[in-house]
């Protein structure tokens, strides 16, 4: 990237001049050829032989001086010889002839001078060993970082070990950059530059890395040997960063644009007309790098050297192969290489040259005056002489990725903390330790280790980083085979070898000490940990041991990290949203796509930011030219869903012999799992079929022994399918249950598709719910309500459950959402189960009118009466057809009928339907069965509403006293039975006793049935009520408060137009114009009378109650307001 000495010219002045002064014509010609060329360089001097400061060392004066005068000497005898010739030749020779002869002449000269500078170059490289030495044992290197106080601050470390760091491309503006000795004195803030070098500690810190490097500042150029030294490291400095940044000070983006990424439109033309791609030593800093972002003069990010891989293809013409880094540079030949730099500028003509070094791989001494062609020369010798084993040693590391499987990965997102606290743990300097990565199949385990050994390389390039894959016994032999081959360990080729010994002593006792063994996808645990049929050794026993050495192994299953490595394991947990996004972006090549920001969450969140899943993702969309919200739109599609998952996309990233897929990757482990646990696999193949949510333990199917079944949750859990959920670890004596990964929870149930196995598994299932769900009621709830939404789950409409089976479970289903309130819903699974019971067992079946019976009642609790009458007619008709008159189902619809009729204001004739049918119950069941009870409830209840409030209120006590015997003081009926007696006596106007039992029936309901329960909220009304009769002002702002609690609870529940919801209203409003409130009353009665009219007609008795109060609220409500314009007019005589 940088830098080199003012030019110098070679060849004598003397010769030069004498050449110009006989032909002038000439003299532009040898200008233009000899001068560097300087037309793009009015704001950019920086990148290509910098200018240093005018005291360079005296060594390099010297050397300088060494070739000038061993030229000047070799052609002083040459000069005079030819200026005699020169004489006599002029009196025959024609000027023509003339010109021709001292051109000759003269080149003759510049070819024995080019000789010369031969001879004296092999000195330097002869002098300059020594620093080559030094140079390659060890480089040191600043870096930048900000001081607790704000200060940036210079710390030097050797560049084998530094820090992990940031490192800017940038061109230079001349006279505003800040250097060395600036900076270190503190000054050079009021430069441009000093912003650059902000901005790139700025960006680092948001990246999670603490340290840059800024060549205008981390170099001291007043020393040549540093400066020599750090042209000669800049490829492997720029190899070697986390990031680069280019910082593109000729590209600006609107004010108003805050995604440059998405809006390229608005900087694209700049981009591909910026000076940074026409720079010679610009080359290197967008090759070496593996992650490299471009940014624009505002510092907003424009994209990557991936995502804007094409466009800069086409500006550079650089293949994309080395853009990539799926190529290693030495495979492209010397001349396509020199090829890239061919049109791009540099202020030296040397440097055209120099910045070729690392991209050649190759170590040159820096002779500024030799002039471009002279330069090149040496360099095409020097790379010549390093392909024949001659050359000099290279600085660059051209063996960082010769043990590793995948380039380093500039996709890499996220995962800062991880990787330092993983570089804490296993990197300590001198003890052997060894450390597993474990994970979901997915979660980006191998690219997390392929990063980390890349940072372990950037702190140690002595490191000598081997990768072992351990899918199976086969590929770890394969692997060490290519070890020993590549660390040429002795003995290692021989037929009867124990190649696996071999490396394992040379690593634990050969002369490579610094070393770092990544054992990738160690998931089956049998490869490493048993023994073969053919050899007693594990495979683990051939791991070596060394202070300096290191292990790291990835695993699926945290079992098996415990075994590998005892109480060194790290968990990759899932990725947040910002990361997937962040991924995402990266790995479309359409960075646009993602300006529709709800289509974007809705994909990640459907692919639970599963890393492997959403480079899935990305790969469809750039290869079939979707829109992210159309690859929403497939994905909601379940039956498209596992093709999606299991097309196969192309990954560099990834083993290329392996199937790479989220569907597959899953499958192994599911496979592996069996043959590990097949109590776990049972378990897995349940949950498939189940909602993913709070599994509780409980419901898992029965079978094996108590520590079977721990060591069964202990593997789902250790392959990360299952997490506990917290409050079950939290609450002491709290039952266990577990939430199943979104897309393990899909992957599992196409795994048992295709294995033929969903029917059958779905079929188990179902009977394992019937078994555990009851048909209603309220034992057990807190139990049966954790297996309720699993049944609804199951229950879906896609379900594959037999017909029968699942109109039996809808049955249960819809019952429990009865029990609990939840009438819509009710209505919805128990109609359901009446389709599938009509259609497959006839209207007839016994099972049939049940779920009718259970229809009508859930149009019932919703304030359907007219559609809940029908239908309970209809099912009466039919058991008193199949079942007789007195059977106990005939019985229930009856008393079902007489209820909805007494809603409808029916009274007459629900209050005959419940005497006839209390006395047959009395008869068939007896006085004390739970249904005769209800019927007695429900006679009560009629006999209320027509004002028998003696009748009502005796039978109410005698229902009250037989179900709190027979069914206990809080169940359900029995504080129904309550609410209902307290009713009656607010209607008699015995307030303290109406009071007392109210709040007693409040207090129970809310703890049994919960606040918000429709049965609850009747008990609120009563209260309200019942207080709000009693007249007194504290009394009415009590009953006001509660009235709006209960009004606003119906209207959350049972929604605005339900009949129990409008009583509420209808309640306010009269307790309102009880406190002369007649504006606000006669807003609510409106409301009231206007919703009874539809919910329960014009001539229910509740109606015409609401319209008689709603006109005498009108009448009052007028003439209040005459009083108050009366009292408004009155004469200020009169007042008072």
């Amino acid at each position: 990237m940088i830098l080199g000495k003012p030019e110098r010219r070679f060849g004598t002045v003397d010769a030069q001049n004498r050449f110009e002064e006989k032909f002038p014509s000439a003299r532009n010609i040898a200008s233009d050829d000899l001068d560097g060329d300087d037309d793009d360089d009015e704001e950019d001097n920086r990148d290509e032989g910098k200018e240093t400061d005018d005291d360079e060392s005296d060594e390099d004066e010297t050397v300088q001086d060494l070739i000038a005068r061993q030229r000047a000497q070799s052609l002083e005898p040459v000069k005079k010889d030819k200026r005699k010739a020169k004489v006599s030749s002029n009196k025959t020779n024609t000027e023509e002839q003339e010109r021709e002869q001292f051109k000759r002449d003269f080149l003759a000269d510049f070819d024995q001078a080019d000789r010369d500078n031969r001879a004296a170059a092999n000195t330097l490289r002869a002098r300059s060993t020594a620093v080559h030495d030094q140079q390659n044992a060890a480089v040191a290197m600043r870096l930048l970082q900000r001081a607790p106080n704000g200060d940036i601050q210079l710390t030097s470390f050797d560049d084998d070990n530094a820090p992990p760091y940031a490192i800017l491309s940038h061109t230079w503006n001349e006279g505003q950059e800040v250097t060395y000795h600036e900076l270190q004195a503190g000054a050079g803030k009021q430069k441009s530059g000093y912003e650059k070098i902000r901005f790139c500690l700025d960006r680092a810190a948001e990246d999670g890395i603490a340290y840059c490097w800024v060549d205008t500042c981390c170099i001291d150029k007043s020393t040549s040997d540093e400066l020599s030294t750090a042209i000669n490291s800049m490829f492997r400095w720029y190899q070697r960063a986390a990031k680069c940044y280019v910082y593109l000070t000729d590209i600006t983006v609107p004010a108003e644009v805050s995604d440059a990424v998405t809006h390229r439109i608005t900087w694209h033309d700049a981009f591909c007309r910026s000076r940074w791609f026409r720079r010679g030593w610009t080359l290197q800093e967008l090759l070496a790098p593996a992650s490299v972002e471009f940014y624009s003069r505002e510092g907003k990010r424009l994209g990557s050297k991936i995502t804007l891989e094409e466009k800069i293809q086409q500006i550079t013409k650089v293949p994309l192969e080395a853009l990539r880094g799926e190529r290693h540079l030495s495979t492209f030949s010397v001349d396509e290489r020199i090829s890239w730099a061919a049109q791009r500028l540099t202020t030296k003509k040397e440097d055209k040259a120099y910045c070729l070094l690392g991209i050649l791989g190759v170590f040159l001494s820096l002779i500024y005056g030799e002039g471009e062609e002279h330069a090149m020369l040496r360099l095409r010798e020097e790379v010549q002489r390093r392909q024949e084993g001659r050359g000099i040693e290279s600085l660059q590391d051209v063996a960082v990725t010769s043990f590793l499987p995948f380039p380093r990965n500039e996709f890499f997102t996220g995962r800062g903390d991880e990787l330092s606290a993983l570089e804490r743990a296993l990197l300590h300097p001198d003890t052997h330790r060894r450390m597993t990565i474990h994970g979901l199949g997915g979660c980006g385990k191998s690219a997390f280790a392929i990063e980390f050994a890349y940072r372990a390389l950037a702190r140690n390039a002595k490191t000598v980083v081997l990768w072992v894959p351990a899918i199976s016994r086969e590929s770890f032999e394969l692997a060490y085979r290519e070890i020993g081959l590549r660390l040429k360990i002795h003995g290692v080729t021989d037929d009867n070898a124990d190649v696996k010994r071999l490396v394992k002593d040379a690593l634990s006792f050969g002369s490579i000490r610094d070393w770092l063994m990544v054992i990738d996808n160690a998931d089956d645990a049998s490869v490493l940990l048993d023994s073969s049929s053919v050899e007693s050794t594990r495979l683990y026993d051939y791991l070596p041991s060394r202070p300096k050495g290191k292990i790291l192994f990835t695993t699926r299953s945290k079992k098996t990290a415990e075994r590998l490595s005892p109480s060194s394991s790290l968990e990759l947990k899932d990725m947040d949203e910002a990361q997937t996004k962040e991924l995402l972006a990266r790995r479309l090549t359409k960075p646009e796509l993602l300006d529709d920001e709800t289509a974007a969450s809705q994909l990640l969140e459907s692919l639970a930011y599963l890393p492997l899943a959403v480079i899935q993702a990305a790969a469809f969309i750039n290869s079939n030219d979707v829109t992210v919200s159309e690859y929403v739109s497939l994905l909601q599609a379940r039956d498209t869903m596992p093709e999606l998952f299991g097309e196969h996309f192309e990954d560099p990233s990834r083993y290329r012999e392996l199937e790479s897929t989220v569907a597959r990757t899953w499958h192994i482990s599911f496979e592996q799992m069996g043959k590990q646990d097949p109590l776990a696999a049972e378990y897995l193949s349940f949950m498939a079929c189940i909602d993913r949510i709070g599994i509780p333990q409980s419901l898992l199917p029965r079978g094996g022994s108590l520590p079977q079944q721990t060591r069964a949750i202990g593997t789902l859990k250790g392959y990360a399918f299952i997490t506990e959920r917290q409050q079950a670890l939290q609450e002491r004596g709290s039952a266990r249950s577990f939430d199943m990964h979104r897309l393990v929870h899909l992957a599992s149930g196409w795994w048992l598709k295709t294995q033929g196995e969903w029917t059958n598994r779905t079929g188990q299932v179902a009977a394992r719910l019937e078994e555990l769900i009851p048909y209603g009621g309220h034992e057990r709830k807190e139990e049966w309500t954790t297996y309720l939404p699993h049944a609804i789950h199951l229950a879906s409409p896609d379900s594959a459950l037999e017909d029968i089976a699942k109109a039996s479970l809808l049955a249960r289903i819809g019952r429990c959402q009865e029990s609990l309130g939840q009438h819509l819903a009710a209505e919805g699974a128990t109609r359901q189960a009446f389709s599938l019971r009509e259609k497959v067992l006839g209207p007839e079946h016994p099972s049939t009118m049940t779920s009718m019976n259970n229809l009508a009642v859930a149009l019932y609790w919703q304030g359907k009466y007219t559609e809940a009458e029908l239908m309970h007619r209809q099912k009466l008709a039919l058991t008193e057809k199949v079942l007789g008159p007195e059977h106990r189902d005939t019985l229930t619809s009856i008393s079902n009928l007489a209820s909805v009729l007494d809603s409808q204001g029916k009274y007459e004739e629900a209050e005959s339907m419940n005497q006839q049918t209390l006395a047959r119950m009395e008869k068939v069941l007896g006085p004390e069965h739970p249904d005769t009870l209800t019927s007695m409830s429900n006679l009560a209840g009629v006999l209320n509403s027509q004002g028998k409030y003696e009748q009502a209120e005796s039978m109410n006590r005698r229902t009250l006293a037989r179900m709190e015997k027979v069914l206990g003081p809080e169940h359900p009926d029995t504080l129904k039975s309550m609410s209902n007696l307290a009713g009656v006596l607010n209607s008699q106007g015995k307030y303290e006793q109406a009071e007392s039992i109210n709040q007693q029936t409040l207090a129970r309901m809310e703890k049994v049935l919960g606040p918000e329960h429709p049965t609850t909220l009747i008990s609120m009304s009563n209260l309200a009520n019942v207080l709000g009769s009693q007249g007194r002002q504290g009394e009415y702002e009590e009953a006001e408060l509660i009235n709006r609690e209960t009004l606003a609870q119906r209207e959350k529940v049972l929604g605005r137009e339900h009949p129990d919801t409008l009583r509420s209203v209808y309640d306010l409003a009269y307790l309102l114009a009880q406190q002369e409130r007649y504006n606000e009353s006669s807003v609510l009665y409106e409301r009231a009378y206007t919703g009874f009219c539809i919910a329960l007609g014009e001539h229910h008795p509740t109606t015409h109650a609401c319209r008689e109060h709603r006109a005498e609220i009108l009448t009052l409500q007028v003439h209040a307001q005459a009083a108050s314009s009366s009292i408004q007019n009155t004469p200020d005589y009169m007042a008072g």
